[in-house]
């Protein structure tokens, strides 16, 4: 591999291309879609970047618990929902000053309170799937009751969910965070990586290509559940994720190449019951859209 790319960069940097080598990554570099650092739109309607790997938690069967880590949780509650006080005001719990102490006061007296009273103020949940609404302080709190699934866990969404599961509090309904390689998105480039769509994300230093699946929508590229992280980084799959493994595989230095394949290479429906099914569905896309020797010039045309 090693050889291709080295020939592929003098082709490039010397301007002498094939019709294959134009047609497979080039494309306009971008700069305006909230990715940060230079990416590039490529001309058959894919998209890629080079950013990190952050591990997104959200669809995992054990994501929360309102007892956090001593309940076997994976993530603080803090970062699952934002407060609305009476008083008008309204905070971010995630903020490392409110997360384990202010938050989780605030949160106890409105849970005694059944969720929804608004003389005690309200938890919009967005990592955590809830129900109902109320008025606080003349705002509407909608999503205020969050619900929990079979294990005593809270039910925890993704934007890409099993269409034939109506059942919002089925945790089957969402992308398996443990299980399946799954990609998150900003919404700015919806366009070029819509839910259910396929990508391939590949660590430079580790050279292991990993296919996967748009799966759910967040602040920025860079950020892949916890199968897609562990399987960059060559780490083994696992099922019983603790705590202290929940963030292997995360990678803080912009070197994993994100490939994302667009539109015309498929556009997947999640099964809840067969997740597996999404893995299999990324491979079959990811050789579709040309594999390995295509993976190679977009690992020389990527932005630096």
């Amino acid at each position: 591999m090693r050889t291709t790319i080295l020939m592929l960069s003098v082709l490039v940097l010397t301007g002498i291309c094939t019709q294959a080598d134009a047609v497979d990554c080039f494309g306009p570099l971008k700069t305006d879609l909230g990715v940060k650092g230079l990416s590039r739109a490529l001309d058959d309607g894919g998209y890629i970047a080079l950013s990190t790997m952050n591990i997104n938690l959200d669809g995992a069967s054990k994501a929360y618990q309102r007892q956090n880590k001593d309940g076997g949780a994976l993530i603080h509650l803090c970062n699952a929902g934002r407060v609305y006080l009476p008083s008008g005001e309204s905070y971010n719990p995630a903020m490392k000053t409110h997360c384990t102490g202010r938050f989780m006061d605030d949160l106890a007296r409105i849970e005694a309170a059944g969720w929804n009273d608004p003389s005690v103020g309200a938890i919009h949940w967005f990592g955590i799937v809830g129900e109902g609404k109320t008025v606080v302080a003349g705002k509407v709190v909608s999503d205020v009751k969050p619900l929990t699934n079979s294990s005593g866990f809270y039910v925890s969404p993704t934007s890409l969910f099993d269409l034939s599961i109506a059942n919002r509090g089925d945790q089957k309904r969402y992308v398996d965070s443990i299980v399946v390689r799954s990609a998150v998105v900003p919404k700015s480039i919806l366009l070029y990586a819509p839910l259910g769509s396929f990508g391939v994300a590949i660590d430079n230093t580790k050279r292991i290509a990993v296919p996967f699946i748009v799966g759910d929508v967040g602040p920025s590229v860079g950020e892949g559940s916890i199968a897609l992280a562990r399987a960059v980084a060559g780490l083994s799959q696992k099922l019983d994720i603790t705590y202290s493994e929940r963030l292997s595989g995360s990678q803080s230095k912009p070197r994993v190449l994100w490939v994302f394949f667009g539109p015309k290479y498929g556009i997947g429906k999640y099964d809840g019951t067969q997740p597996l099914q999404s893995n299999e569905a990324a491979q079959a896309a990811y050789d579709r859209w040309g594999g390995e020797q295509r993976l190679e010039a977009c690992l020389v045309r990527v932005p630096h």
